[in-house]
C-alpha cells in the first residue's frame, strides 16, 4: 500500500496498515486452504487463489514467493499445529503402539468434526512437506521408535509407511455412511460390518487396530490397544473459523 500523500506512514496509520496486510494474507490462506483441500495443491493455480480471495494477482507475491510457499505455510500452520495438539495429549504414553493408536484416533476424530481440515490432510498425506512438518512427522517418529524398541516387527519400512498412509487416507476420504453401504453391496455387511461402519468412534478404533497389525502387533492385542480410553486432549485445533478474525496458532 502506498504511503499517504503527506509523507511516510505515520505511527497512527501503521497499525491500520498492518491490520489490512494481515487480513489480506488471511484471505489468501483461507482461499488456498479451501481450494487445495478440494483439488490438491498441485492442481490449484495462483490465479484461482487470488480470484477466490478477491485480490489482485500481483498481490499474491507480496505475501508468498510461490504456490509452494503458501502450501508450506498451510502445512505448518494447519497440520503441524494440529499435530502439536495431539502430541501434547499423547506424549506421556511410553508405549509407542499406544501413542500411535491414540494419535490416529484423534486425527480421524478431528477430521470427522472438521471435514475441510480432513480433506486438506487427505490431499497432503503423501507429500514431503506433510511428512517433514505436518502430522506425518509425529506418526513416523512413533513408528521408528517402535521399530527401534522391537515393539513393531516390520520387514519393509517404506512399504509399511505407504500402507499406513493409504489406510488413513481412505478413512479420511470416505463419506459418512458410504462405508456401510459399500460393505453391504459387496457382501461384507454382516457382523461388525455395515452397522459398526456407521459409528465414527468405532471406525477410528478399527483403523488404529489395522495400522498396528500392519506394524506386526497381533490382532487381539491391536484391538485391545485401540479400545483403551483415549487420554484427555486440550481441544482440537480450529482453523479459518468464519467467526474468527485470524488463524488460530498453537
Amino acid at each position: 500500500m502506498d504511503a499517504p500523500s503527506g509523507g511516510s506512514v505515520t505511527a497512527t496509520n501503521r497499525p491500520r496498515l498492518e491490520k489490512r496486510k494481515q487480513a489480506t494474507r488471511l484471505r489468501l490462506m483461507e482461499s488456498a486452504y479451501a481450494l487445495m483441500a478440494e483439488k490438491g495443491h498441485r492442481d490449484v493455480s495462483i490465479q484461482e487463489i487470488t480470484s477466490a480471495a478477491d485480490v489482485g494477482f500481483g498481490t499474491f507475491y507480496t505475501y508468498f514467493a510461490s504456490k509452494d510457499a503458501i502450501y508450506d505455510a498451510l502445512v505448518e500452520e494447519v497440520l503441524e499445529a494440529s499435530g502439536n495438539v495431539v502430541d501434547a495429549a499423547t506424549r506421556h504414553l511410553t508405549d509407542p503402539a499406544e501413542r500411535l493408536s491414540a494419535g490416529i484416533q484423534y486425527t480421524l476424530l478431528q477430521a470427522y468434526s472438521d471435514p475441510l481440515w480432513g480433506k486438506f490432510l487427505a490431499s497432503s498425506l503423501m507429500s514431503a512437506e506433510s511428512a517433514a512438518k505436518g502430522l506425518g512427522k509425529f506418526f513416523l517418529r512413533d513408528v521408528l521408535e517402535g521399530i527401534e524398541l522391537h515393539r513393531f516387527k516390520v520387514d519393509d519400512v517404506p512399504m509399511s509407511a505407504v500402507a499406513i498412509a493409504g489406510t488413513i487416507h481412505a478413512m479420511l476420504r470416505i463419506e459418512r455412511g458410504e462405508l456401510g453401504h459399500t460393505l453391504s453391496r459387496v457382501g461384507l455387511g454382516g457382523a461388525r460390518g455395515a452397522a459398526d461402519a456407521q459409528d465414527e468412534q468405532e471406525l477410528t478404533k478399527r483403523t488404529a487396530a489395522l495400522v498396528l497389525r500392519i506394524l506386526g502387533i497381533p490382532s487381539k492385542e491391536s484391538m485391545a490397544l485401540a479400545q483403551m480410553p483415549l487420554p484427555p486432549i486440550g481441544g482440537f485445533a480450529r482453523f479459518f473459523d468464519p467467526d474468527a478474525s485470524s488463524v488460530r496458532r498453537q
